[in-house]
């Protein structure tokens, strides 16, 4: 993240029970998609096919835009005029 037009060493610091939180649901959600897929079959498709599509757009969304971790910049942060520019020769 950007603030006041200088990036910070990470994002996400501080939030470290948060990240294991939203980490944990996502891989429980894409390994219920691949459990989904083995029940998978010619004479079965439709059912485990929509099932694990569900799970696996539901495993990338959740952290890229329901929970905005895919844009963490501050747009007025970036564009402030620095006090320190110096003017002249």
């Amino acid at each position: 993240m950007i603030v006041n037009g200088k990036p910070r060493n990470h994002s996400g610091e501080g939030s470290f029970w948060g990240n294991l939180l939203v980490t944990a649901v996502c891989f429980v959600l894409f390994v219920g998609c691949i459990y989904a897929m083995g029940w998978w079959s010619l004479e079965v498709a439709w059912i485990p096919g929509i099932i694990a599509l569900a799970l696996a757009v539901l495993a990338f969304i959740i952290p890229q835009q329901v929970l905005g971790r895919g844009d963490s910049v501050d747009h007025e942060a970036i564009h402030v005029q620095d006090a320190t520019v110096r003017r002249g020769h």
